[in-house]
């Protein structure tokens, strides 16, 4: 996953990991936001724009979660970033964490 920081449209900082593991208590505090189940059918900008809107109910828990994330992304650079690029991290996370949950699952059978 990856998100930039932006200075204007100009690209200034780019963070990115390889993993993440959605920490369940952030599970919690947006679960009552987002229908996970129209995350599966959605098109990419039905989903997008649904993430966008938890992001901006969401916006401290979002910044806490972005800055577990991303080590060493300040709350100034998470300003200077897109709402779109916010909503993929979090569609990438949810998605990863859902794949998980199913191999669990499937490794039980």
């Amino acid at each position: 996953m990856k998100i930039n920081v932006y200075d204007k449209r100009k690209i200034i900082k780019t963070y990115e990991v390889d993993a993440y593991d959605l920490p369940f208590g952030i599970l919690e505090d947006v679960a009552d936001t987002i229908d996970i189940d129209s995350l599966k059918t959605g098109s990419d900008v039905e989903i997008i724009t649904l993430v966008g809107k938890m992001i901006i109910k969401n916006k401290n828990i979002i910044k806490e979660l972005l800055k577990d994330i991303f080590d060493g992304i300040t709350d100034e650079e998470i300003r200077k970033t897109t709402v779109t690029e916010m909503a993929r991290v979090i569609v990438d996370i949810v998605t990863y964490t859902i794949g998980q949950l199913n191999l669990g699952n499937n490794s039980k059978n």
